[in-house]
C-alpha cells in the first residue's frame, strides 16, 4: 500500500512527516497534552481524531489538503458558510470562555488495499480516513468518487477559532483490524515472552528478534556460521531490533519491558546482504554442509528466518544454520549473539507488537458514552510506581508527558463514532448527570453545548463508516504503514505510463496500451494476480521497498518488458536462447548460472565451461559491418542443438519467464549488481534535467536524472554510467521513471519547458483506469 500525509511539503522523508503530520500544540501549558489529543483528550474523553497543523504555502495560506491513499469518497458535509451571531451555538467553545469557530466541513473516504499475501491469496484490508474541519471541499469530491493518493480534497478550515487546521481520523472494524495486524484485536501482555514466530504473510518495517536466555554468544567473531554447544549464553532475554536503511544496518537492543537498551551500527551491511549470503554460504560448504544456499543465508540475514516464496520454492538452509550478528546487549556488553537460536523467534513492524507498545484497547466498561472506561488504558496512562495516579484528573494531567504520549500513539482503542448525530447527545449525557449532582449553576451552558453537539454531527454517516469502531493514532498509522511498499493492481496500474519515447526513423510518441499489459496488471486473471504476488514478494525480499528503489525498479521493468507484454525477450540476436528473461531480463547464460547458484540450484562444471565457449565463440562469429560488430551470429553457435545442454537445463532456463523465476531473478540481479545503493544516490542529487525531443506528435519532453541513469545502466550493462546513451531504450526508462516518480515520491519537482516548475512533468497524463 501507498501512504502518505496529508499535507505534502518538504524534500526529504524527516520533513515530509514533520510538516504534514504536525499536532496543533497545547495552548494553555506546555505541560498539557496536544491540542485534539488522540486517543483522549485532556479531560479523559475518548477523541476520535488528531487535530493538525497545516504548513503554511509561500506567498501565504495553507497547504492544501490531500487525500492520504487511494480510495472511494463515501460521505461529504459541505462546510457552512460563516456567521457572525455570537449566540450561533456553532461559535460554543466548551473548553473556555470565548466564543470561537468551528468549520465543520468533512470527507471519509474508504481505502481497500493490499499489505502482503498468504501464500497466493493477497491480504487485502479495508480502512476509513475521515477528514474534518474543512473550510471547503473540492467540486471533484462528490459521494462514490474515486480519488488517488495525494490528490487535493479541500482546504482547512478553522477549530475554535484557530486557522489551518483539520480533523484527521484513521479507524476500521473488528474483521480488518484482525487483518491489518495479523492477530485478533484484543490486549496481550507486552512483556510476556513469544512462543512462536510473527506473520508471514505481510513483513514490512523493522525486525524484532526475541532472544532467550539461553542466547549462545560469543566475544570475538565466529568462524562458524553453524550452531556450536561450545559457547556462552547471553544470560537474559531481551529484544533486537533490525534497522535497514541507505545501506546501514542498525542493531538495537530493547529489555523484554520494551525499554530500549543500546544501538550497533553496521555500516554498508544492507548494500553488503547479497555478499555477506554468499560468504556464509562458501563458508558452511567448505566446513561439510550438504544443504544450503546464498538465496537462504540472504533471507536470514534480511528477515531473520528463512522465509521462502512456498513450501517448493523455499530455498535451502542448513538446519543448524547460525545468525551471528555484533550486538550491544541491554547492560551495554558488545557481544557476537546467534540470533537464529533455539528459543529465539522473529517479527517485523507488520506484527505491531505489544512489546514495542502497539496493543488494543477494547475493554471500555461503558461503550456507550464518550468518556474513557477503559482500564487497561488509564493503566497505561498512570504512573506504574505510584498507586495514587488513579483518578481521571490526575490521570489527565499526565496524558502530554513525553514518557505517555508515545505509548498513546500506538494504542489501538475501541470506542464509538465521536460524530453520529443519532448518538451524540446521549455519549455526552454523563456530563450533564454530573452537573445536576454538583453545585447550583454547573449546568448552565448545556443548552448551548448540546446545540454546539447536533450542529457539529452528521446524521447521514454511511453505517460501514461508524462500524469502523478501531481507532488508530493517524499520524502514527501513517509514519507505519508507509513502511509496507506492498503494491495493490491499483498502484502497479498507475505505475504504467500513458505514453512512451520509441527512436524510429524519426522519434516516436507513443501511447502504452493497459490492455496490452495484461500478463501483471489484468483484473480477471489467476496467472495475472500471482505475478503480482511474486513480484511483491521478490521487491520485499531484496529490500527494493522504499519509494526511490521502487521508482528506479519499475523505471527499468516496465522498460524491459516492453510494458509487461513480454517476460521473454525472444531476441534473434548472437546470444539467444540465453536472451532476457523476467521482470529484468536476465541475459547471457553466465547470469543465468549465476542466478541458479544463489538459488542452490546445481550447474555441473561441464555445463558452465560448455556455455562459457559457447558464448565465446558466438560473440566471435559477429560479423563486422562498417568496422562494427552487427548483433547476430549466423552460426548460432549458442543454441541448444550446438551445446547439447541437458533438457534440464533447457528448462530451467525457459522457467525464468514464469512468474516466481521472472520476480526472483530480477530481485537477485538487483542485489548482486548494486542497484539499491545508485538508487539511493536520488538522496544526493535528486534533480530533474528537461530534454527536448521532436517526435512524429511534435515536440515532447522527458527528464534525465543521476541517480536513475546509474541504474539503468547497472541494470542494462552491468555497471553505472553516465554515458545514457549506452543503455537501450534509456528515453523510455526516464519516461517510466518520472511517471514512477509522481506515483510513488510524496512530493516531485519537474522544470517546464517555460521555466516554471511543477508537481508533474511535461506532457504527463495520470493513467488512473484500475
Amino acid at each position: 500500500m501507498l501512504i502518505s500525509p496529508p499535507f505534502l511539503v518538504g524534500t526529504d522523508e524527516a520533513s515530509i512527516l514533520q510538516a504534514g503530520l504536525k499536532n496543533v500544540p497545547a495552548r494553555e501549558s506546555t505541560t498539557q497534552a496536544p491540542e485534539g489529543n488522540f486517543p483522549v483528550s485532556q479531560n479523559l474523553m475518548w477523541h476520535t481524531g488528531l487535530h493538525l497543523e497545516a504548513p503554511t504555502k509561500t506567498g501565504g495560506g495553507y497547504a492544501p489538503v490531500r487525500a492520504i491513499a487511494d480510495g472511494k469518497v463515501i460521505f461529504v458535509n459541505p462546510s457552512r458558510a460563516k456567521v457572525t451571531d455570537a449566540k450561533d451555538p456553532q461559535a460554543y467553545n466548551p473548553f473556555g470562555s470565548e466564543a470561537s469557530w468551528t468549520d465543520n466541513g468533512m470527507i471519509v473516504l474508504e481505502h481497500e488495499t493490499e499489505i502482503g499475501a498468504d501464500g497466493d491469496t493477497p491480504t487485502k484490508i479495508k480502512f476509513y480516513s475521515s477528514y474534518l474541519h474543512l473550510s471547503k471541499i473540492n467540486d471533484a469530491i462528490a459521494k462514490d468518487a474515486q480519488v488517488y493518493r495525494k490528490d487535493t480534497i479541500g482546504e482547512t478550515g478553522e477549530i475554535f477559532g484557530h486557522a489551518g487546521e483539520i480533523e484527521m481520523a484513521v479507524a476500521c472494524n473488528t474483521e480488518e483490524l484482525t487483518k491489518l495486524i495479523g492477530r485478533q484485536p484484543e490486549w496481550q501482555d507486552p512483556k510476556q515472552a513469544p512462543t512462536k514466530d510473527g506473520r508471514t504473510d505481510s513483513i514490512f518495517g523493522n525486525l524484532y528478534i526475541y532472544l532467550p536466555a539461553s542466547t549462545p554468544i560469543s566475544t570475538t567473531a565466529p568462524t562458524s556460521h553453524l550452531s556450536s554447544a561450545n559457547t556462552s549464553s547471553l544470560g537474559t532475554a531481551q529484544w533486537i531490533e533490525i534497522n535497514y536503511a541507505k545501506g546501514e544496518g542498525t542493531l538495537t537492543s530493547y529489555a523484554t519491558d520494551g525499554s530500549k537498551g543500546n544501538a550497533t551500527n553496521e555500516a554498508s551491511s544492507e548494500y553488503d546482504l547479497y555478499t555477506e549470503a554468499n560468504t556464509r554460504h562458501d563458508s558452511v560448504i567448505a566446513a561439510g554442509a550438504t544443504i544450503s544456499s546464498p538465496s537462504g543465508w540472504y533471507e536470514l540475514l534480511r528477515f531473520g528466518r528463512n522465509l521462502g516464496q512456498s513450501a517448493a520454492d523455499k530455498d535451502p538452509l542448513p538446519p543448524n544454520a547460525a545468525h551471528w550478528r555484533k550486538i550491544k546487549t541491554i547492560d551495554g556488553q558488545d557481544v557476537w549473539a546467534d540470533l537464529n537460536a533455539p528459543g529465539s523467534f522473529k517479527f517485523s513492524d507488520a506484527d505491531f507488537l505489544p512489546v514495542m507498545d502497539w496493543n488494543c484497547y477494547g475493554d471500555d466498561s461503558k461503550p456507550d458514552d464518550q468518556r474513557c472506561d477503559s482500564g487497561k488504558l488509564k493503566d497505561l496512562i498512570a504512573d506504574p510506581n505510584d498507586p495514587f495516579t488513579k483518578g481521571d484528573k490526575i490521570l489527565a494531567m499526565r496524558i502530554g508527558l513525553p514518557n505517555v504520549l508515545p505509548k498513546l500513539a500506538r494504542a489501538i482503542c475501541k470506542f464509538p463514532n465521536e460524530w453520529d448525530k443519532n448518538t451524540i447527545v446521549a455519549r455526552y449525557q454523563y456530563l450533564k448527570d454530573e452537573a445536576e449532582a454538583a453545585a447550583d449553576g454547573a449546568l448552565e451552558g448545556w443548552q448551548a453545548f448540546e446545540d454546539h453537539l447536533k450542529i457539529m454531527a452528521f446524521d447521514t454517516l454511511p453505517d460501514a463508516f461508524k462500524q469502523a469502531d478501531w481507532h488508530f493514532h493517524p499520524a502514527e498509522f501513517i509514519r507505519t504503514l508507509r513502511k509496507c511498499g506492498w503494491l495493490s493492481r491499483g498502484e502497479l496500474v498507475q505505475l504504467l505510463p500513458a505514453n512512451s519515447l520509441r527512436k524510429a526513423n524519426v522519434w516516436a510518441w507513443e501511447d502504452v496500451s493497459l490492455n496490452s499489459a495484461a500478463t501483471l496488471l489484468s483484473k480477471t486473471s489467476t496467472d495475472a494476480s500471482l505475478r503480482r504476488i511474486d513480484l511483491n514478494k521478490a521487491l520485499r525480499k531484496f529490500n527494493a521497498t522504499t519509494p526511490i528503489r521502487l521508482a528506479c525498479f519499475f523505471g527499468n521493468a516496465t522498460q524491459e518488458t516492453q510494458w509487461y507484454q513480454k517476460f521473454h525477450e525472444g531476441s534473434p540476436y548472437w546470444y539467444k536462447p540465453w536472451d532476457g528473461r523476467g521482470f529484468l531480463q536476465l541475459t547471457h547464460a553466465g547470469n543465468y548460472i549465476k542466478y541458479w547458484k544463489f538459488r542452490g540450484l546445481a550447474v555441473s562444471a561441464q555445463v558452465v565451461q560448455t556455455l562459457q565457449q559457447h558464448t565465446t565463440l558466438a560473440n566471435n562469429n559477429r560479423p563486422l559491418v562498417n568496422g562494427h560488430k552487427t548483433m547476430y551470429d549466423p552460426t548460432n553457435s549458442l543454441s541448444d542443438a550446438s551445446t547439447g545442454i541437458s533438457s534440464e537445463i533447457i528448462t530451467r532456463r525457459d522457467n525464468v519467464k514464469n512468474s516466481f523465476d521472472a520476480a526472483n531473478s530480477a530481485g537477485a540481479y538487483w542485489a548482486w549488481s548494486g542497484a539499491s545503493k545508485q538508487a539511493d544516490g536520488f538522496f544526493d542529487d535528486p534533480s530533474n534535467n528537461i530534454k527536448v525531443v521532436n517526435t512524429d506528435h511534435g515536440t515532447k519532453h522527458y527528464y534525465e536524472n543521476k541517480a536513475f541513469g546509474n541504474v539503468a545502466a547497472t541494470v542494462n550493462t552491468g555497471a553505472p554510467s553516465s554515458s545514457f546513451s549506452s543503455i537501450w531504450g534509456v528515453q523510455a526508462r526516464f519516461m517510466a521513471f518520472a511517471n514512477a516518480q509522481v506515483v510513488l515520491l510524496d512530493t516531485t519537482s519537474f522544470p517546464q519547458s517555460d521555466g516554471s516548475t511543477k508537481e508533474i512533468p511535461e506532457d504527463f497524463i495520470y493513467r488512473r483506469d484500475i
